[in-house]
C-alpha cells in the first residue's frame, strides 16, 4: 500500500509488477496494462499523445497512463544527469503538454526533471507556478542536491484524475531515500503551495 498517511484508504497496488532494467515496480491496481514501451533518449513521443493503458519504460524509471492516456502513476529512480539542456534541444515537443486535450490555459508543460535522469518527453499539464517555483521545483532541487552528496532517491506519485484530458488537480508524491526515509506528500496543482 502506498499513500495510507495521506490518503484514507490509500493505493493498493498490482501484483503483476513490471520489469524496469534489473528491478521489478509493482503500480496501483487500479490502472489497466495493455502495453508497455521501452524509451531511449533518443525517442521522441508526444505527451498529449500518450498511449492509453500503457506503461512507459525509461531507464530505471516507470510512467503509467490511465484509460485516456494521461500520465497517472510514477515511480522514478533518479539520477543526475550530464547536460540536460543539450537533452531537451533534441526534443521539439519538450515544451508541448496538452495539445488539444489541454483543459487549463496557461498550464507549463510539467516535466519529472530531465537533470534528474527522466525523459524529456514525459510531461503533465501543471501550473506554471507549481513547475518553475513552487513545491515541485522545490523537490527537484531538493533531489538533485540529495543525488550530489550520493544519497539513492526514489520517487512515486499518483495523479488524480482530473476534468478531462491532461490535467491532474492533486498529486500524491512519496520520495524514499536511501530506501529508508520515507516522506509522503499531497500537492495541489496551482499556484498555492
Amino acid at each position: 500500500m502506498l499513500f495510507t498517511d495521506i490518503m484514507d484508504e490509500g493505493v493498493a497496488l498490482s501484483d503483476n509488477p513490471i520489469k524496469v532494467g534489473n528491478m521489478k515496480k509493482n503500480y496501483p491496481d487500479f490502472l489497466i496494462l495493455n502495453k508497455t514501451i521501452v524509451l531511449t533518449e533518443n525517442c521522441k513521443v508526444n505527451p498529449a499523445k500518450l498511449e492509453p493503458n500503457c506503461a512507459y519504460i525509461y531507464g530505471l524509471n516507470l510512467y503509467m497512463t490511465d484509460v485516456k492516456g494521461t500520465i497517472a502513476f510514477i515511480d522514478c529512480d533518479l539520477t543526475l544527469t550530464e547536460n540536460p539542456a543539450a537533452i531537451k534541444a533534441k526534443h521539439p515537443v519538450y515544451k508541448q503538454v496538452g495539445g488539444k486535450k489541454a483543459v487549463k490555459a496557461g498550464m507549463d508543460a510539467g516535466h519529472f526533471g530531465v537533470q534528474l535522469g527522466q525523459h524529456p518527453s514525459i510531461a503533465v499539464e501543471q501550473d506554471p507556478y507549481m513547475n518553475r517555483y513552487g513545491m515541485w521545483r522545490k523537490f527537484e532541487i531538493s533531489w538533485a542536491k540529495l543525488l550530489r552528496e550520493g544519497h539513492s532517491v526514489n520517487v512515486k506519485a499518483v495523479f488524480t484524475d482530473g476534468e478531462e484530458g491532461t490535467y491532474s488537480d492533486f498529486w500524491c508524491v512519496r520520495e524514499t531515500i536511501d530506501d529508508d526515509e520515507i516522506n509522503e506528500f499531497v500537492l495541489t496543482n496551482d499556484d498555492g503551495q
